[in-house]
């Protein structure tokens, strides 16, 4: 990705990459309701309890190939909540608040942000786009199955 100044294009890859990695939750989600099913309601939950779903349940399967998915899981969870603090807080930019982030919740101190932060951020975030429900595919489904056959 081409790296510039603009703060507001480097936040607009972060939503657009994030949101990426939520539909790939949701594939792993999809995935493990061939072991545990999964309500509508839970369909809707927001991504960090959907990331501790597939964890809670991924464990539950008791495969040291899944390790490396779980991990990999946790991980994501922190890149989305700082995708949280950055989407959901304020960035003021151009004025005398020059890049600043104020967070909308309360007791949260401003801080700076940089255009190369929310970069790092989208990177990270791509990069986990393909990764989430890719990694261990053959391990998930073959834990699965040897759960099931149980």
């Amino acid at each position: 990705m081409k790296r510039d100044d603009d703060i507001v294009r480097a936040l607009g890859f972060v939503a657009l990459y994030a949101a990426y990695v939520e539909e790939g939750v949701d594939v792993v989600m999809e995935r493990l309701a061939l072991i545990k099913e999964i309500t509508d309601k839970e369909r809707k939950w927001p991504i960090s309890r959907k990331i501790n779903w597939c964890i809670d349940v991924l464990e539950s399967l008791e495969s040291d190939e899944l390790e490396q998915l779980v991990n990999l899981l946790g991980e994501t969870k922190e890149f989305l909540e700082r995708r949280n603090e950055v989407i959901h807080g304020r960035i003021y930019a151009g004025n005398e608040r020059s890049e600043n982030l104020k967070s909308g919740r309360p007791g949260v101190p401003e801080r700076e942000v940089t255009a190369d932060e929310l970069y790092d951020l989208a990177e990270d975030l791509f990069e986990r786009q393909a990764a989430v429900p890719n990694i261990n595919m053959f391990a998930t489904l073959r834990a699965i199955t040897e759960n099931k056959s149980a």
